[in-house]
């Protein structure tokens, strides 16, 4: 992996990924609310009536999405903030890498660090559910909900926080980062009287991608108040693709900020 990535960028990579691990913030945030989405699942009478493998670990990656991404903004919100600190900065700006190329590492690597325990408790799933239904493709269709519903969702939410971090104070940033996630993804304007994205393409939950190709059962896909169409394999490939344009704005307005902070 490293061989098809610059060797400054697979550095930052690797480098946050070791900070990340380290830090207990990130465990304190992520840890407990993927045993609550654990439980919630393991619970759900839902989750005996599902009779595909795909659907099975598809519902189980939005339960966990439900509530840990929301963690992992919290925990990965000053993730920008540390290549433009005072000190860090000029000894950075010695380096040949680019700030781009830095950013980017800082946010692969931490993100890579604080979703591997999701991974690791996706892959216990799907062996379990593996000898409970006697389905083998159940390890592979974790592999494919794990890349395509929960990674987006993740990388949307913390790029949205730790750009937010560039100008505001953190605990305003996290503040902020919990209700736009739950704004986006859990109140649709048929509970509240106020405009939504839920149940849109624009949400970033992954039911829509759960559902159009997984066929796991859905949250609000589909009953969004604006461009909200039924899930389907071409609306869950259109969910996807502006889910992480999105992440794309939002990273480069995160650079072209933090060059303004040097």
């Amino acid at each position: 992996m490293s061989r098809l990535l610059s060797p400054a960028l697979a550095g930052a990579i690797k480098y946050e990924f070791q900070m990340a691990a380290r830090r207990k913030v990130v465990w304190l945030a992520v840890l407990p609310l993927l045993a609550i989405g654990l439980i919630l699942q393991i619970l759900s009478p839902e989750s005996a009536k599902l009779d595909t493998a795909a659907a099975r670990v598809g519902a189980w990656s939005l339960s966990f999405n439900l509530l840990v991404i929301v963690g992992l903004s919290v925990a990965l919100a000053d993730r920008f903030t540390g290549t433009t600190r005072r000190g860090l900065n000029e000894l950075l700006l010695a380096t040949p890498s680019s700030l781009a190329a830095r950013m980017l590492g800082s946010l692969a690597g931490s993100l890579a660090a604080a979703l591997a325990p999701v991974a690791a408790a996706l892959v216990v799933v799907a062996v379990v559910l593996t000898f409970t239904t006697g389905d083998v493709s159940t390890l592979g269709w974790a592999v494919v909900a794990f890349c395509t519903v929960t990674v987006p969702s993740a990388l949307l939410l913390t790029t949205f926080a730790a750009t937010l971090g560039l100008v505001l104070p953190m605990a305003v940033v996290r503040v902020i980062a919990v209700a736009v996630w739950f704004w986006a993804t859990l109140l649709s304007t048929s509970i509240v009287p106020i405009p939504t994205v839920t149940g849109t393409l624009l949400s970033p939950l992954g039911d829509y991608i759960a559902g159009g190709w997984l066929h796991a059962p859905t949250i609000w896909a589909g009953e969004g108040a604006f461009a909200a169409p039924a899930p389907s394999a071409a609306t869950a490939a259109v969910n996807l693709i502006l889910v992480v344009a999105m992440s794309a704005v939002l990273f480069t307005a995160s650079c072209a900020l933090a060059r303004r902070r040097l």
